[in-house]
């Protein structure tokens, strides 16, 4: 950094400091340079590197009829997003996985584990859709999507054994207010299965969030 560059800089914090007095003067260089302050979160099961995954997603009937194409939807977001950030894992074709729920109607009743060896899988990912909604509980014009799921991962080499992780996710977008004006159902959708699937995919690797 030039000294003129830092002589301008410094001054600046100057200028401010009867403003932002007291702790707030430490915030300063975060609105200088715009950048927020971050911590690290470690994961919660940091064992999906290298693994062959099945993504399994369980979704109500009713969800269903509204929204036929959500578990596909559901676990093609999930599995772009772990890609970039698990070294190595791969997935079992999602719509591979689909036919065999279209199939076979019984399938929720059975072993995840074994399901998932059918395919070649390491692990099975299960997730569980308690909540799939884009409208406000009390206000339904208003646009908002929440979606909840228990998660579950099942080692295929252990059949009919509990699950060795099992944790919850739950995303609300927008996190601060409903949508804006003009939003509609399709991108509300869009943009909380996406929401969702950081929140999902941030429990199998350590990463940087930001502090609120």
């Amino acid at each position: 950094m030039s000294g003129k560059l830092f002589s301008m800089m410094f001054t600046l914090l100057l200028v401010l400091s009867p403003a932002i007095g007291g702790c707030k003067l430490f915030a300063a260089p975060f609105l200088l340079w715009g950048k927020e302050p971050t911590k690290d979160v470690p994961a919660e099961y940091p064992y999906m590197q290298g693994k062959k995954v099945c993504l399994l997603v369980w979704a109500d009937s009713e969800t269903l009829f509204e929204y036929p194409w959500v578990q596909l939807e559901i676990s093609e977001h999930v599995a772009t997003t772990m890609k970039p950030n698990i070294p190595e894992i791969s997935f079992i074709p999602n719509r591979k996985i689909i036919d065999l729920q279209r199939r076979d109607f019984d399938w929720e009743r059975g072993d995840p584990a074994v399901l998932g060896a059918r395919f070649g899988a390491d692990r099975v990912l299960m997730i569980e859709l308690t909540q799939y909604t884009t409208r406000e509980p009390e206000s339904p014009h208003l646009y908002r999507g929440r979606i909840a799921a228990n998660v579950k991962v099942y080692d295929t080499a252990y059949r009919r054994s509990a699950p060795v992780f099992k944790t919850s996710v739950e995303t609300v977008y927008p996190p601060d207010s409903v949508g804006q004006w003009g939003t509609d159902d399709a991108g509300i959708r869009k943009a909380t299965m996406e929401a969702f699937a950081i929140d999902l995919a941030g429990k199998f690797y350590d990463r940087q969030v930001e502090v609120k």
